[in-house]
């Protein structure tokens, strides 16, 4: 499912999406909802990939969140496999190119699924493979892997 909102606080950067993020991780990670959530031009734009029943849940709360408005879902369908398994909720910086991309498709009527999903995961990868170039692993095997060596209290 693809979904497009209006953005009611003015968020223009990662950081300032930063509460969005970490509670659609937590949520997500619970329901088993994966994804990719991202903002141009006053929007949000968010692929999500779950069971049903649970995407249905997730949308009761979208719809009375005061952070955005105008929640318009722009495409649904049942998938074979997820495009964005292991992320709970991603959030790539997008390249202007992509975002002139992402903007010229918003308006486009019937939504192409397809084209949203390979963008946003062509900027997820583009974006893992430059944290790769530092020596970061930002995959989600390796979050987790770091996260069962993580000392406990």
């Amino acid at each position: 499912m693809i979904y497009v909102s209006t953005d009611t606080r003015a968020v223009t950067n990662p950081l300032r999406a930063a509460d969005i993020l970490a509670e659609a991780r937590r949520n997500n990670a619970r329901d088993d909802i994966t994804g990719v959530l991202t903002f141009t031009g006053g929007q949000f734009i968010q692929v999500l990939e779950g069971h049903p029943d649970q995407l249905e849940d997730l949308l009761a709360r979208l719809v009375v969140d005061h952070r955005h408005r105008d929640l318009r879902i722009l495409a649904r369908r049942p998938i074979v496999h997820r495009d964005f398994r292991g992320w709970d909720m991603v959030s790539p910086r997008l390249a202007r190119a992509q975002i002139d991309r992402l903007n010229a498709l918003l308006p486009q009527t019937p939504t192409d699924l397809d084209a949203y999903v390979d963008l946003l995961a062509e900027a997820v990868h583009r974006q893992a493979s430059a944290l790769t170039e530092y020596g970061y692993d930002p995959t989600p095997e390796a979050r987790e892997t770091k996260s069962d060596q993580s000392p406990s209290a």
